[in-house]
């Protein structure tokens, strides 16, 4: 979709930026952050419009979509950002529909594909998930592959985060595109979440057949994902005037909706859910009286900030502010403790008090390997009537200072799977980790098994060890990491 804009409006944005600009820091309980306006609205040349995903590339720049059509990697330290694909011709951009989610393949230096999602018109609002690969050279995403297409789509209600898991496939979210017959029809990919292959395909041992792109059913319009160390996917989901969800994910699940709102507690709701097969009730919901409009997760464990180690950080849209959520370390499937930041007023009333968020409306959050938290702002209103009044924000401990660890050491991820687990799993090292030393470190601090990484992918038996909760860790001179693994009975 083509935009014009006159000097006029361009001139009233930015005194709304100016207007509502940062703070210089923010504290977190007893950790003062600074914060850094990496880029901001302003104009289409070096602004940004509504940042919708941003994700931490292993080139160490933040990978950006913005809903109107376009993919950048934006320089985190500079905010010079550069585009990589422009779709805009091709997206339909209107209201909460356009270009949406992005996932960077876990082996981008050898496999550097970038998957995306955005709506299209085609008869009517279509959605699309599309693989690209990067080409180093040229700078662009190219040789576009599309996995599926044609999935009904709307104005509003049209998911699409996406997340890949260590198999190698891909999860894709789908609103009800406000048709609510859709979410409960097996017929329809529509109000639910997808799990197909890397080249679109569908696996064989998908819940509802080898046939069907179903993984789970029953979705109003999840916005958020993430696979938490604990080997649990979570997901953030928008309710309609009440009942926001926070769910486990589970292979052949059904969410209940638009027969269950939120838990399953009514007379009505405890006859549909029952005859639901493998119904799952939220963990949490945000309110029975209202909505906050969740949007992405992140799973933070980086001692640099250390009131939120080991815990999920829920970015907010309509109530604006971040989520800290804790969930138990036995199972993780208990919430144990939450916490509403950057919005005082909505802290002191959580089911109220919207629109006084300190970063206005929060669309998603990335972390870098060094523990900075960036946020991408919407702006302080729903839809596209304040375009280009957004930003990334960098959040950063500047006295943090890792302990024994040179300053130049980069944190990297250690795939796990099955996890949890009870024998045989696999470990997935970083390249930069070969030769490395490894370490299973129990909740005591002892060490229960070591070995060197001598293969990226290495099969270890674990069923001798007792059930709990125990660290992966392995490091040298330059890399580290440090990972959850979950034994269970």
């Amino acid at each position: 979709m083509t935009r014009s804009f006159t000097l006029t409006s361009i001139s009233l944005f930015s005194f709304i930026l100016t207007a509502l600009a940062q703070p210089s820091t923010v504290t977190v309980g007893n950790t003062t952050l600074d914060v850094r306006v990496v880029i901001q609205g302003n104009n289409s040349t070096n602004g940004i419009d509504i940042p919708w995903e941003i994700q931490w590339g292993p080139d160490d720049y933040i990978w950006m979509t913005e809903r109107y059509g376009r993919v950048s990697r934006l320089n985190p330290e500079t905010g010079v950002r550069t585009t990589i694909l422009d779709l805009t011709n091709t997206v339909y951009d209107n209201s909460e529909a356009g270009l949406l989610g992005l996932q960077l393949h876990p082996d981008f230096e050898n496999t550097p594909q970038v998957f995306l999602a955005y709506t299209y018109n085609s008869g009517g609002v279509k959605e699309r998930i599309v693989r690209y690969n990067y080409n180093s050279t040229s700078g662009m995403l190219e040789s576009p592959l599309t996995l599926v297409e044609g999935i009904n789509g709307n104005t509003t209600h049209i998911g699409c985060r996406l997340l890949i898991l260590p198999d190698n496939t891909l999860l894709a979210t789908t609103g009800d595109y406000q048709e609510q017959t859709s979410p409960q029809n097996e017929n329809s990919v529509s109000g639910k979440i997808l799990r197909m292959n890397l080249d679109g395909s569908i696996p064989a041992d998908n819940p509802f057949g080898p046939t069907s792109y179903l993984y789970s059913i029953g979705h109003r319009n999840a916005q958020g994902m993430v696979l938490a160390p604990n080997g649990i996917l979570y997901s953030s989901e928008h309710g309609p005037s009440t009942n926001d969800e926070f769910n486990i994910i589970v292979a052949g699940g059904n969410y209940g909706w638009p027969n269950v709102e939120g838990f399953c507690n009514t007379g009505s709701e405890m006859t549909a859910c029952n005859a639901m097969t493998d119904y799952q009730d939220p963990l949490a919901i945000w309110y029975s009286s209202s909505t906050i409009a969740p949007s992405d997760l992140i799973w933070y464990n980086h001692p640099a900030i250390p009131e939120w180690q080991g815990k999920m950080l829920m970015t907010v849209l309509k109530a604006e502010h971040l989520k800290v959520i804790e969930v138990d370390n036995v199972d993780g499937t208990t919430v144990v403790d939450e916490e509403i930041l950057f919005n005082t007023a909505h802290a002191n009333n959580p089911t109220s008090s919207f629109n006084q968020g300190t970063f206005d409306r929060l669309r998603d959050i990335c972390m870098a390997p060094d523990g900075r938290v960036f946020l991408a702002t919407s702006g302080p209103s729903w839809g596209t009537s304040l375009t280009w009044a957004n930003s990334i924000v960098e959040l950063k401990n500047s006295s943090y200072s890792p302990l024994g660890i040179d300053e130049a050491t980069k944190n990297v991820h250690t795939q796990i799977y099955p996890n949890p687990t009870n024998g045989v799993t696999n470990l997935v090292f970083a390249n930069e980790l070969m030769g490395a030393g490894f370490s299973v470190i129990d909740q005591l601090g002892r060490i229960v098994w070591s070995g060197v990484v001598n293969n990226r992918k290495m099969e270890i038996d674990f069923s001798s060890l007792a059930s709990g909760l125990y660290m992966v860790q392995a490091a040298n001179e330059d890399y580290t990491t440090n990972e959850r693994l979950l034994i269970s009975e």
